[in-house]
């Protein structure tokens, strides 16, 4: 009689984490989360300031375009007529991009593909040399560059946005205010600023910055530095740059003038005219 010899069964060892282990492998992970999520969110914001960057120099062109056509003058921020009545409405025949208006990091800003009155899209002109202009002819209206001394350290457009009169009135740390966008429902959009932004400080004294009140809001429509703490600006040659808000902002100064800049002096380095 034959017999089958029995074979020995095997045994498959099985192994696996203990709770230990996979404990430390969930707070590495959660570490190296923490490390690298900020850095990927500054990055992404770095693309979409560059994509900014490249806005602002088009803006800049069609700026110049434009003061090379009118004597060697800025176009006026807003008109009364005739409409369409806005800086970006008398520079779009250089550029026909709309989308060029609204910052990449602003995107709830977006102007209209047929252009709005009350909406700059995410950028403000220095209302100091692209001011009003009245029918009548008062008003400021837009600078001739040979009244500058230096155009090429005059700002005329940057990051901008409509802030929260009731907070910024009392904020003086600029680079909280991107926080703080969406002011009175004076225009349609209560976010993106009418065509303006007043800048922190002035050469003379009898320029508009962002500590002059009045019933239209135009204290609250300020440089907003929502790259990464910083902005872009386009001077009046027609070259565009990042600035960081440390260089170019300044807390509100008190009513009367004195108090705040605690950044570069006497005005942050802005030639506001």
């Amino acid at each position: 009689m034959t017999y089958l010899k029995e074979r020995p069964h095997s045994r498959m060892l099985k192994s696996g984490f203990t709770l230990i282990e996979l404990l430390v492998v969930i707070a590495i992970i959660a570490i190296l989360a923490a490390i690298l999520f900020p850095v990927f969110a500054q990055a992404r914001e770095k693309a979409r300031a560059t994509a900014c960057l490249s806005n602002t120099k088009q803006l800049g062109t069609a700026i110049a375009m434009y003061t090379q056509d009118y004597d060697e003058t800025l176009p006026p921020g807003g008109r009364a007529t005739p409409k369409p009545n806005r800086w970006y409405d008398m520079t779009h025949a250089y550029i026909k991009n709309r989308n060029v208006n609204t910052c990449p990091s602003a995107p709830d800003l977006k102007q209209p593909a047929t252009g709005d009155a009350w909406n700059a899209g995410g950028y403000g002109a220095n209302i100091n040399v692209m001011d009003w202009n009245n029918t009548n002819g008062s008003g400021t209206g837009g600078r001739p560059l040979a009244a500058m001394e230096t155009p090429a350290d005059t700002y005329v457009i940057c990051d901008a946005a409509q802030l929260k009169n009731t907070i910024v009135a009392a904020n003086k740390d600029p680079e909280s205010w991107n926080e703080h966008i969406g002011g009175p429902p004076i225009n349609r959009n209560a976010r993106a600023t009418d065509f303006q932004s007043e800048p922190p400080g002035c050469w003379t004294s009898n320029c508009k910055r962002y500590d002059n009140y009045d019933q239209w809001g135009n204290q609250g429509r300020r440089p907003v530095p929502r790259h990464n703490k910083g902005l872009n600006v386009v001077y009046a040659d027609g070259h565009a740059k990042f600035s960081p808000s440390p260089g170019s902002l300044a807390p509100c100064p008190t009513r009367g003038g004195s108090g705040g800049w605690p950044y570069a002096q006497p005005h942050t380095g802005w030639h506001n005219i």
